[in-house]
């Protein structure tokens, strides 16, 4: 069943208006007909199920037939600070979302790649949240997570929401294998996901003066742009995350 993230603005009583590039993919490329459901998830995670009455070029419009509180968000929200890779940040956003990922924040590191110009750094971002969005919404997710501004690492780590304890992903004798790890508490996490090279050792001193854990995937190396998603699977799996199977929605709540 289609699904789509919807605004305030989007909602006249009980009928809801999806148009723009959301509306032009419903009409033209699923080539949806009156009298279909589709899903729609309004920013206070409410899932509504749309009977489809009317069908233009502007869109589709149609009317609330039930509604239910959005699936499809983790137990443990999951901040992921991922390094910038010089080649796949878009699939690495798509696949971070689709695991899981509570916020996606991309952070440049000694070893990665160079900080681009304003004006292309800022259209990159805008590239991975239209990509985070389109991921969220088919896999099923209760919101988009956010995607930040490209940021040096510690400035990343110091926004983190007070508390969070952060596991960092490296390379390391003393690492603990992030597949046996477990939190202390419920609340939010972080991930950090260093670029191909590794941290160096000012931002491996940082990262210890901030209390954070280090963290390994195993003997095999995986490339920066794949760990955060391996890492963020273990995480989440191994909070209970996994176990619950999707609900279908049915329109009939």
């Amino acid at each position: 069943m289609p699904r789509f993230f919807i605004t305030a603005a989007q909602r006249t009583g009980d009928r809801i208006r999806i148009d723009g590039a959301d509306g032009a993919h419903l009409v033209r490329t699923l080539r949806v007909r009156v009298g279909e459901r589709i899903a729609t998830v309004d920013e206070q995670q409410l899932e509504h199920m749309v009977a489809v009455e009317s069908v233009s070029h502007a869109g589709v419009e149609g009317r609330i037939v039930g509604t239910r509180a959005a699936r499809g968000e983790p137990r443990l929200l999951v901040h992921v600070l991922q390094a910038v890779p010089a080649q796949g940040m878009e699939a690495c956003v798509e696949a971070l979302v689709v695991a899981g990922a509570g916020s996606v924040r991309p952070v440049l590191t000694a070893r990665g790649v160079r900080r681009p110009d304003a004006q292309r750094a800022h259209g990159r971002v805008q590239r991975w949240r239209t990509t985070a969005r389109e991921a969220a919404q088919l896999a099923g997710r209760g919101m988009v997570p956010p995607v930040h501004e490209v940021v040096p690492l510690d400035q990343a780590v110091t926004a983190l929401p007070a508390g969070c304890p952060i596991l960092a992903c490296v390379l390391s004798a003393d690492a603990a294998p992030l597949a046996s790890y477990r939190l202390d508490s419920p609340g939010p996490a972080a991930l950090v996901i260093g670029p191909e090279g590794g941290l160096d050792a000012a931002e491996m001193t940082m990262l210890r003066a901030h209390g954070a854990a280090l963290v390994h995937l195993g003997e095999r190396v995986a490339p920066s742009r794949l760990a955060g998603v391996l890492a963020l699977t273990l995480l989440l799996a191994a909070s209970g995350d996994l176990d619950s199977a999707v609900v279908p929605a049915n329109g009939e709540q």
